[in-house]
């Protein structure tokens, strides 16, 4: 089964921010995650649908018109290009400087992030769509934002617009359940880029102290930990959070050769040998690190190494308890229409009745006879409708007592009963808020649970026992049976009103014996999911399986391969089958419907059954089966029909345009009427 692409919707005021952040995740989650583009005031009416939606902090309260309640959300944390900040570090002390953005909160955001780094010695003035031009400046920085650029500016400096920054594009990969597959990004690659910008600094500007002490605030405002050393191994960068994780000061590792200073930084290792360690997981105390090492080069030469340390720690944990809320029994559907095993007509229209009904937001009722897969089709319906990334809570009404049950649909309140849990405890209608709530076997519940059941279907409100507040849910409700409600009905077992809020929408699931063309596939089905796919049954036993009436319905099925697999080596004959296979067939004939057409003179109608039955597997089966198998294959399911015998029959269903009998070693075919009249007389 394929697994669908996550969704991640950008939603921004401007179509350039827009456009950054989707070229900049693209880069990161690649074809991973499919992206979608909003720009707020396009956005036309209704909501927008994702897994998960990024969006920018001048959006925050407005976006919560767009995007449903359970759509989580995530306000951009953003940082400056590095490689820009050479371009305003060489601006003269003091002067004035249009700092331009597209809104008052990010030009002022961006005004506060890039004095935190260090460009403090120039008059950074704040300048959006809405502010008047400024006079006696001449120069802007620009963040992307050419349009607002004031026609009286003579030299600006374009730096880009801010990107996403290292722990935002981390939580992104967090909910999008990708932190294992894109933990390179942990190594912090742009960080390497302070390096070069150091050396030109060096090499530019006059005042050396100053750069320096820029280049500091530069390095210490990330959020990785660097370690630098020199062609000599000496550390000669060591910023505040590689402090943190190493639980070092900096006066005591600076200038000082790397090896005797900190233990297992194999940075010297790196150096000399030109070698790199991406993403090398390591401990620190009780501290989970990645670290990644590569050697700086100039013109092709190692001038040092560079190392990055990220404290995954916390993320870690973060991660882990998210998977398991993920897990946690009867929230997440697990089957798809995909999973259900069968080729069969009546279960083909089955499926695609259950596809229409998923798009409804009414509640559906699903009829069938035990072991049909009624839970596999809610699952089903569940993953397939608007509701498949909200919740999908089952609860089994014939598994618990009265007052259990009633505790475990509408909850309780604390000190509702002996035994009560401290401060309540939500049923399972709350648990299901947003999503999908499957009552199975929903006709056993008492006269007194089916009142509140209405009420909760009728109002779109539960209240917990012992208690006095409403609360509002949002759910979809698919209930189901094997036991015939429209008779409890009429018996008053089963409160009518309740009865049509249920089957609203009505799916009746096929039993095994209106689609025995299933069974070979299921049986195959099983064999390969209990490990024995090799296992070789003979035709007699593909015959008493396929003749079988499967009261039990697929669960039946899996069941009888279970044990088979468990008894047998290599070959399944008929005396491997369970005990139960070999009663006498006059025990199973069950009351026929007439069919149309008249069969005259053609005897016992079971035997014909038989036939057109033995005919049909083989036409399966894709082998030619002769009348001695046939005759053979009767006396295995307990019904005598001598080779002289089933050649009569075979003759008197061919005058009926039933069979094809081939010459010689051709065999007989069973044909499309056949097929047609053998579903009749087994109805």
């Amino acid at each position: 089964m394929v697994t669908a692409k996550k969704e991640l919707a950008i939603v921004t005021i401007s179509k350039e921010t827009n456009e950054l952040f989707k070229q900049q995740l693209e880069k990161i989650l690649k074809t991973k995650v499919y992206i979608k583009s909003y720009i707020i005031e396009e956005i036309a009416d209704g909501v927008v649908e994702a897994d998960l939606i990024l969006s920018t902090k001048s959006l925050r309260g407005e976006i919560d018109n767009y995007v449903s309640d359970s759509t989580q959300i995530i306000f951009a944390r953003r940082s400056l290009d590095i490689s820009s900040l050479e371009k305003l570090i060489k601006l003269p002390a003091n002067q004035k400087v249009l700092l331009i953005n597209n809104t008052q909160l990010a030009a002022f955001e961006t005004k506060d992030l890039l004095t935190e780094v260090g460009i403090d010695h120039i008059d950074l003035i704040p300048f959006y769509p809405e502010k008047r031009t400024v006079d006696k400046v001449n120069t802007a920085i620009n963040l992307g934002e050419a349009k607002y650029v004031p026609d009286n500016i003579e030299n600006v400096i374009n730096i880009g617009s801010r990107v996403l920054d290292l722990t935002t594009i981390i939580e992104i990969l967090i909910k999008l359940d990708l932190l294992d597959d894109k933990s390179n990004l942990l190594s912090s690659q742009y960080i390497r880029e302070l390096v070069e910008l150091s050396r030109r600094l060096e090499t530019n500007m006059k005042n050396k102290a100053r750069i320096n002490k820029k280049l500091d605030a530069v390095i210490n405002h990330v959020h990785d930990g660097i370690i630098y050393i020199n062609q000599q191994e000496e550390i000669k960068v060591f910023n505040e959070m590689a402090e943190k994780i190493f639980e070092m000061n900096v006066e005591d590792v600076i200038d000082r050769e790397v090896k005797k200073t900190i233990p297992n930084t194999k940075l010297d290792e790196v150096l000399r040998k030109e070698i790199k360690h991406i993403n090398a997981l390591q401990n620190i105390g009780d501290k989970k690190i990645v670290s990644t090492r590569v050697p700086v080069k100039e013109d092709g030469e190692v001038v040092g190494a560079l190392a990055t340390f990220k404290d995954v720690t916390d993320i870690k944990e973060l991660e882990e308890d998210l998977r398991r809320k993920l897990k946690k029994k009867g929230y997440i559907a697990k089957y798809n229409f995909s999973d259900i095993v069968g080729e069969s007509q009546e279960l083909k229209k089955a499926i695609k009745k259950a596809k229409k009904l998923s798009k409804s937001e009414s509640t559906i009722l699903i009829q069938g006879e035990s072991g049909t897969g009624k839970e596999l089709f809610a699952q089903s319906i569940h993953n397939y409708s608007e509701r498949s990334k909200a919740p999908f809570v089952v609860i089994n009404c014939a598994a618990l007592p009265d007052n259990l049950l009633e505790s475990e649909l509408f909850g309780y309140e604390e000190g509702a009963f002996t035994g009560a849990k401290k401060g309540g405890k939500p049923g399972v209608f709350e648990q299901a808020h947003t999503g999908t709530i499957f009552l199975d076997e929903i006709g056993d519940i008492s006269p007194s649970i089916q009142s509140r059941l209405l009420r909760v279907l009728q109002e779109k409100e539960v209240m917990r026992v012992g208690g006095t507040k409403v609360i509002p849910i949002d759910i979809r409700v698919i209930t189901a049976t094997n036991r015939d409600i429209q008779r409890l009905v009429e018996e008053g077992e089963f409160r009518e009103d309740l009865y049509y809020r249920l089957n609203v929408l009505s799916l009746q699931l096929p039993s095994l014996r209106k689609r025995r063309e299933d069974i070979p596939l299921l049986i195959e089905h099983f064999l390969k999911e209990f490990g024995r796919k090799n296992l070789s049954l003979s035709k007699e036993v593909m015959s008493r399986l396929y003749n079988y009436d499967w009261n039990g319905n697929v669960r039946e099925v899996e069941n009888c391969i279970e044990y088979i697999v468990q008894v047998c080596e290599d070959n399944v004959e008929i005396e491997d089958l369970p005990s139960h296979f070999n009663f006498r067939q006059e025990d199973q004939k069950q009351e026929k419907k007439e069919i149309e057409f008249k069969l005259e003179e053609l005897g016992d109608i079971e035997e014909y059954i038989f036939i057109l039955n033995e005919l049909y597997l083989a036409k399966q089966l894709g082998d030619n089966i002769g009348r001695r198998e046939i005759s053979k294959n009767a006396e295995i399911n307990n019904l005598y029909l001598s080779s002289q015998m089933v050649r009569s029959r075979l003759n008197k269903l061919e005058e009926q345009d039933l069979v094809n009998i081939g010459k010689g070693r051709q065999g007989t075919n069973i044909t499309k009427k056949g097929i047609k009249v053998l579903k009749e007389l087994t109805n």
